[in-house]
């Protein structure tokens, strides 16, 4: 276990897919689901990604978690390259990393009981059959859930219970890396932070590195220790989770922001709409890919594609207005 530094780390992390013409003389195209990415995220932290649906966040947590190879870059696991690795490797690293995903439903087989997938992982994972059995019911009390849930089925139990099994299922090997993918956006709101405060405190009590993907910036907030804000692949603005919300800089996370509700109605808050539609990912053009949508548009925006910039604090932001 790598007790200091760094856990994972991204390096110019590319994804491309390619899409065949339905012509015979036409040459195919290629849609780039990430572009360029580096991300780094330490032990014990949690890295916030955050932007509209189809930016890519899903396709970034499945490339650092080898669940489909990169196009391009590096990925590094406790001082390991792994970019390239396949076969047995890739399979005894699968214990190390781990995913939980949005619909807790969909995440476990509806017709198995909760007891036997656990005791599924357990043993696919050669965890001794004399120790399996304490280890899933000190987490299901870890996460709040009696042991009685063992003997259901998912059908019998509710999307914030499941998810909470989903978290157990995850911490069962004892993973150094988890991706939380939208795990809160398919609850009731009054379940959501229930969910919110169990993931933060297990970061801390199992020393975790984490990746949480999602759409809404309050919980973005309210959960991680640094966020990047991705537009059609690429980040666009990164920093500290307080440095970036004290200094929103990028007009894509001001236009997000200002989405969100307030409670206090004695503060005039400036609605920013976003007009025409987000750009196809395929065959994008040489400038920013936001620039069609940006209010603050010029020329140059059109023509060439901005780099993400140090605006000190260790802010980062991908505009030529900075």
């Amino acid at each position: 276990m790598n007790l200091s530094g760094s856990v994972i780390e991204g390096t110019n992390l590319q994804k491309r897919y390619h899409i065949p013409s339905r012509k015979l003389a036409e040459k195919g195209k290629e849609l780039v689901a990430v572009d360029s990415v580096t991300i780094k995220i330490g032990r014990s932290r949690i890295f916030g990604v955050v932007g509209e649906s189809g930016c890519g966040k899903t396709t970034l947590g499945r490339l650092l978690t080898k669940m489909e190879p990169t196009s391009d870059g590096t990925i590094v696991f406790n001082g390991r390259d792994i970019t390239r690795l396949s076969g047995k490797d890739l399979i005894a690293l699968r214990s190390q990393m781990q995913m939980v995903f949005q619909n807790p439903y969909g995440s476990f087989n509806p017709k198995q009981r909760i007891g036997s997938a656990l005791a599924e992982v357990a043993k696919v994972h050669k965890i001794p059959k004399e120790i399996a059995p304490d280890k899933i019911a000190a987490l299901l009390s870890e996460v709040g859930m009696p042991i009685d849930a063992l003997g259901r089925v998912p059908s019998e139990l509710s999307g914030g219970q499941l998810q909470r099994l989903a978290i157990a299922r995850s911490l069962l090997l004892g993973p150094e890396f988890i991706v939380a993918d939208e795990p809160v956006s398919a609850l009731d709101v009054s379940v959501q932070a229930q969910i919110l405060n169990l993931i933060m405190d297990l970061r801390e009590s199992h020393a975790i590195a984490m990746l949480f993907i999602s759409h809404e910036m309050p919980v973005v907030k309210a959960v991680c220790d640094e966020v990047a804000v991705m537009y059609l692949g690429s980040f666009v603005e990164k920093a500290p989770t307080q440095e970036l919300f004290a200094n929103i800089a990028h007009p894509y996370t001001q236009a997000l922001m200002s989405a969100v509700p307030s409670i206090d109605s004695d503060i005039a808050k400036e609605r920013i709409i976003l007009e025409g539609d987000i750009p196809s990912a395929i065959g994008l053009g040489p400038g920013c890919p936001f620039a069609p949508r940006c209010r603050h548009g010029m020329e140059r925006c059109r023509l060439e594609k901005p780099q993400l910039r140090d605006m000190g604090a260790g802010h980062l932001v991908a505009c030529h207005l900075h």
